[in-house]
């Protein structure tokens, strides 16, 4: 029969986590193999065994395992793991090292807390097992270089002559404006100069004249005989008058204003509404356009009219007093694919 390390020991190789429960977990990790160039020895992989002291709830691995090795029930196998972890407790509270064959020892520091370490000649991973460290002598292997394929001559770098480069950059602007000046401005033949003579990206504009009407006499009545009586047209015209003897003036007489006609209010088929809601389906500019709408919507059922209140001619699909009413209109547009805004009036 195998005691409870030896059953912890055979968990830890199928699984990566084992917890005894009231006094701590094993959690494993795999870890690599190792070189150890000082030793000269060569490591192979492991299972790198933590012990954590905060692991205290029972997971039922364990416990089922040990029931089953020793054919107990549960409650039975339960009391006897307490018994266990118990006895664990107590030898190290009177300061005793525990060591567990294969998995490691255990102690405390000065703080009372429990530490764990490995035990290192036992291999916890599967894959590893048969395998020991080897021991080898490291040799020195001196590296050869290899001779380039071309060989790199060093050129001397030439030094930079500033004073030929601040010279270059006077001359520069000399020469551009001994050719600029002379063929694209005029300040040679006016012997005036300016800035933007100077400004390659400046271009000249061609002098602009604004044509000034004289101010329009609306009606000329001369007392005189042979005065001349002009009146206002529908269209503009400008009037020939001798004022003195060999001094004539054209007069320019603007047209008539126009009398506006009264603006009809409201369309034949734009009704004034009280209802507090309107469910707007469409607004135009062209009032044919929401007369053809307002038409569509009263041959599919609906009470359509017209709103005009604004620039647009609003089409509203029905008008509501109340949010009830408003939401039944909803549904009946939505029924026809209609989509629109409320507009509260």
């Amino acid at each position: 029969m195998q005691g409870i390390e030896e059953i912890i020991i055979q968990l830890l190789l199928r699984h990566n986590c084992v917890v005894v429960p009231g006094f701590g977990g094993f959690v494993s990790k795999q870890v690599a193999s190792e070189l150890d160039f000082t030793s000269g020895t060569i490591h192979p992989p492991k299972k790198a065994l933590l012990f954590n002291r905060f692991l205290l709830n029972d997971d039922g691995l364990l416990l089922a395992e040990y029931a089953r090795q020793y054919g107990l029930y549960y409650e039975e196998a339960k009391q006897k793991l307490q018994n266990y972890t118990d006895t664990l407790h107590k030898d190290l509270l009177s300061g005793q090292v525990i060591k567990l064959p294969k998995l490691g020892t255990f102690s405390r520091n000065t703080d009372g807390q429990i530490v764990f370490e490995q035990d290192r000649f036992f291999n916890l991973l599967l894959s590893s097992y048969g395998l020991v460290s080897l021991s080898f002598v490291p040799q020195v292997v001196q590296q050869k270089e290899d001779a380039p394929i071309i060989q790199i001559s060093e050129k001397p770098v030439k030094q930079i002559k500033w004073s030929r480069i601040a010279a270059a950059a006077c001359l520069l602007p000399l020469a551009f404006y001994s050719f600029w000046i002379p063929t694209q401005t005029t300040a040679l033949q006016s012997g005036l100069f300016s800035t933007k003579d100077f400004n390659p990206m400046h271009r000249k504009s061609a002098p602009t004249y604004q044509k000034t009407a004289l101010p329009s006499l609306g009606r000329i009545e001369m007392q005189e005989e042979g005065a001349l009586s002009l009146d206002l047209t529908d269209k503009a015209q400008v009037v020939p008058y001798e004022w003195l003897p060999g001094m004539d003036l054209n007069i320019e007489l603007p047209a008539a204003p126009k009398v506006s006609q009264p603006k009809i209010a409201q369309s034949q088929n734009s009704i004034e509404s009280n209802d507090a809601f309107h469910f707007i389906v469409g607004c135009f500019s062209n009032l044919q356009n929401a007369q053809n709408l307002q038409l569509k919507l009263k041959r599919d059922g609906f009470d359509a009219i017209l709103i005009e209140n604004g620039p647009l001619t609003k089409v509203s699909a029905g008008g509501a007093q109340n949010e009830v009413q408003l939401q039944q209109i909803q549904q009946h547009a939505a029924a026809q694919g209609l989509q629109g805004w409320i507009f509260k009036n």
